[in-house]
């Protein structure tokens, strides 16, 4: 259960620019696959974990290990109650937290200025 090694090995870790950053996150984006199994990967990421609700949602390649304030991406979310991990090809993730529905996940991203919400429905692995 290991990420892609093209998602875990950007071309362009050095967060030189919003472009660079732009452009690491479509390739980790597009090499990022679908979990087979309950858990999110852990071995040999860097990644941060945050508890929402009943979910456990892991945001892979933090800017800064000690204090991240961006997350590359992917981002996985577990829990008990789901029968496989959840994995969304979503990057340059600003911060995570319970959505307004019910059961929900909310995921910020952002593309230079411009910040999305996504739903997420973590049973249906969707937005």
């Amino acid at each position: 259960m290991k990420l892609p090694v093209k998602s875990l090995l950007c071309s362009c870790l050095v967060l030189a620019s919003v472009t660079a950053l732009s452009a690491c996150a479509d390739e980790a984006a597009s090499a990022a696959g679908s979990i087979n199994g309950p858990h999110c990967p852990t071995d040999k990421v860097p990644y941060t974990r945050q508890q929402v609700g009943e979910y456990q949602v892991y945001m892979y390649e933090p800017d800064n290990a000690e204090s991240p304030q961006i997350w590359q991406g992917p981002v996985c979310i577990e829990a008990q109650t789901l029968a496989s991990a959840c994995q969304l090809d979503l990057g340059l993730i600003k911060q995570v937290g319970a959505g307004q529905q019910p059961g929900t996940v909310s995921i910020t991203t952002f593309s230079g200025s411009n910040a999305t919400e996504h739903l997420v429905d973590p049973v249906k692995c969707a937005p």
